[in-house]
């Protein structure tokens, strides 16, 4: 397999890397990535403290981030995260190495920016391998990129980073040109600027359809999702270039330098959420005409609702929680998902603060603020989010219950299913109380409302359902949801 590219092609490499030091920013950075060259991988500054500490027999940490590919990639036996791993080990048998796959389907680098802190650098990596080049499209997350590059140094200018990029089918015509794609493109700028090591996988299987050395379906039973045939491709291309950007003469002590950013005034770490105080409506009124004793609106999670996974009242009572109930546990699309409360983890969502969302056990979201509009609450992950209203009065409660359309990634014929369900005290049994149901493509959005009597302490849990595999994600838009207290008599 060539490691290099001929002549022609190396001299364009080099009139693009002189181009890509030029600052730029805006149209002008996108105008400019629609012809970056593509090659099989680009060592730059390689990977030379993880070299050296894998050839000095010591403890090394990697993590994969990317998207449903790289998630793939470890549970699959021929999967690139698996295969790198066989790959040190069987080199380096003297090195204890570790291998994180921090990858969530469906993701581009703006989420991968956002949680990397969390879900990256709390395990002190000392290599970091990088994946977007498909979900992130016809974006320009140049911007995303660098601020994992800012994160990952700050924190330790000794960890090794590495671009990989996969491949998409509306790829191909890109690379048959001998060009990246958009995406791609931007992201070898970025790594480009900061010395980083890139591997084009993508490449590499281009060229092979491209070619009619094999057809696309040998290689993915989709638009992207690669079959066993085609990770042994993409590992085909981790083997070539591993050993290149491994090769190394420092002791392991080289400083990985930040330098000016290609986006301008770049924002690495955001300013801290603050929450703003939730105003409930006074004209709201009952059916009757009656104007009711007490109004508690649903707070919108990064405006009103910061940090804790329990909203209290002005005096103090817990109003709002957030929970999860186990995916396995969903799916009954009857309204009686979640009604045994001794089943949920009995553990509250995670506030995760640059996603501006509540998480689940496993870090993707469950419940987030939808604009203006409302809040998102659903499904991500292995968990269901469970949105639950504490009464602190005594009193008959009348619930209103509107949302926009449930946004669904792929699956447009599925059936979803919100509903409400009411705890009495401490019993893990809970009743239903409300229940919509709809085909997706219908469209159509939440429309409840019910009436029910409440103890101080009784609880009304609310939950999107769905039986879809983990990797399906989504929730109900737009949900706003108040409860209003009628006067006793």
């Amino acid at each position: 397999m060539k490691k290099s590219l001929s002549g022609g092609k190396i001299m364009i490499c080099l009139l693009w890397l002189a181009v890509a030091m030029l600052p730029l920013s805006g149209a002008g950075a996108a105008k400019a990535e629609k012809g970056v060259p593509a090659c099989l991988f680009q060592v730059r500054d390689g990977m030379p403290n993880l070299a050296a500490k894998l050839k000095a027999g010591k403890k090394v940490e990697i993590v994969f981030l990317g998207g449903s590919i790289t998630v793939m990639g470890g549970y699959t036996q021929d999967g690139y995260v698996r295969y790198v791993e066989r790959w040190l080990k069987e080199r380096y048998p003297r090195a204890e190495i570790k291998i994180r796959n921090a990858g969530v389907p469906g993701t581009g680098s703006e989420y991968g920016a956002k949680r990397y802190d969390r879900d990256v650098l709390r395990h002190q990596p000392d290599a970091v391998f990088i994946e977007f080049a498909v979900n992130d499209g016809k974006s320009d997350q140049t911007a995303s990129m660098e601020r994992m590059v800012h994160k990952s140094w700050r924190k330790d200018p000794r960890i090794d980073l590495v671009f990989f990029y996969t491949l998409d089918k509306s790829h191909l015509e890109s690379y048959r040109n001998g060009v990246l794609p958009f995406a791609a493109g931007c992201h070898e700028r970025v790594a480009e600027r900061y010395g980083i090591p890139t591997i084009g996988l993508a490449y590499h299987v281009a060229e092979k359809i491209n070619s009619g050395k094999i057809h696309w379906k040998k290689f993915s039973g989709d638009t992207c999702h690669p079959s066993a045939q085609g990770f042994r491709l993409f590992d085909e291309a981790f083997a070539a270039a591993l050993p290149e950007l491994l090769r190394t003469k420092n002791d392991g002590g080289l400083q990985h330098k930040l330098g000016v950013s290609i986006t301008p005034n770049l924002e690495v770490y955001p300013p801290a959420l603050k929450a703003k105080p939730l105003v409930s409506p006074k004209t709201f009124l009952f059916a009757d005409g009656e104007a009711p004793a007490d109004v508690y609106e649903l707070p919108l999670p990064a405006e009103h609702w910061v940090g804790k996974p329990v909203y209290y009242s002005p005096e103090g009572k817990v109003l709002w929680r957030i929970e999860c109930l186990p995916r396995r546990f969903a799916g009954k699309l009857d309204g009686k998902s979640g009604s045994d409360r001794s089943l949920w983890n009995g553990k509250a969502a995670e506030w995760f603060e640059e996603g501006r969302c509540f998480s689940g056990t496993d870090g993707m979201p469950v419940f987030s603020g939808d604009g203006k509009k409302g809040s998102l609450l659903g499904v991500s992950g292995n968990s269901v989010g469970v949105l639950c209203f504490t009464a602190p009065k005594e009193g008959t409660y009348v619930f209103h219950i509107r949302s926009g359309p449930f946004q669904l990634w792929a699956n447009e014929g599925s059936t979803v299913v919100f509903s409400a369900l009411k705890f009495s005290g401490r019993r893990n049994q809970g009743e239903v109380m409300a229940v919509h149901r709809e085909i997706r493509k219908e469209r159509r959005g939440v429309s409840l409302d019910f009436s029910v009597k409440l103890d101080p302490g009784d609880e009304i849990a609310f939950l999107a359902d769905l039986k879809l595999p983990e990797y399906i994600r989504g929730g109900w838009s737009g949900l706003q949801i108040t409860a209003a207290r009628k006067f006793l008599k």
